[in-house]
């Protein structure tokens, strides 16, 4: 009796302890500590002038992966990037259309607000993680400029497929892993790149908990109702989870 209960126990345990052959989890939570630089308008004026400056701006996602080799895995990542600021011009410059005159105080509202879904495919699966797919970024912000005389609003509601590569490098009997990831589109006048390098650290428990440490910039070049070539870059800090 006691055999036939020690090997259904067994039995009943075995799928959990291959869980991650057949269906890995994982997930994370960070805050990226931006700096902008750039211009906007058109005529354009420096996004400093506005009083841009560093934000911190909080971002979460999850990712599906699973052995089936002909589905992509999934990762779903929600990034918010909310910049608020008021400042008296030093130069003239227009949004779409709408001119500002310099001298005014303009109360400025940059949202580039996103939701990245990510399908991608594992060429590589050991301590060299290298992973390959297609990235469709969501926009669901706005950029907008309120003075005394005017206002002008337009809204930044786009969806824009880009490239993705990650590549991860697992430091064997550390805990430690080296990586790069990035997304990237160039089309027409419009450009967007997004990369990050960073250093990651796994606690060893039954539930897998992590630090993730980088350095992230992200290019943003358009030409369409407004005119903007904005960069954003900084360090961040993310709390990991895998089940």
């Amino acid at each position: 009796m006691k055999k036939l209960t020690l090997a259904t126990t067994l039995a009943l345990l075995s799928p959990f302890a291959a869980a991650d052959t057949i269906l890995g989890v994982y997930a994370g939570a960070g805050q990226w500590q931006g700096e902008y630089s750039g211009n906007a308008g058109d005529p354009s004026i420096d996004v400093k002038s506005l009083g841009m400056d560093e934000e911190d701006n909080n971002y979460y996602y999850i990712a599906l992966e699973h052995p089936v080799p002909i589905i992509p895995n999934i990762k779903l990542q929600k990034m918010d990037i909310t910049s608020k600021q008021t400042a008296v011009i030093d130069q003239t410059f227009t949004i779409d259309g709408t001119t500002f005159t310099a001298g005014t105080e303009v109360a400025s509202d940059f949202d580039l607000s996103h939701m990245d879904i990510v399908l991608y495919y594992e060429l590589l699966d050991n301590w060299v993680n290298l992973d390959v797919g297609l990235n469709i970024r969501k926009f669901d912000g706005h950029v907008t400029a309120v003075s005394e005389f005017t206002s002008e609003s337009v809204d930044l509601d786009e969806a824009i497929p880009m490239i993705y590569a990650k590549a991860q490098f697992d430091l064997p009997l550390t805990g430690f892993s080296l990586g790069l990831e990035g997304s990237a589109i160039n089309y027409e006048d419009n450009r967007l790149t997004d990369y990050s390098a960073k250093l990651q650290y796994m606690f060893d428990s039954v539930l897998d908990v992590g630090l993730e440490v980088g350095y992230r910039e992200m290019s943003l070049e358009i030409d369409e109702d407004v005119t903007a070539d904005v960069q954003l870059k900084g360090p961040y800090a993310a709390l990991l989870f895998h089940f």
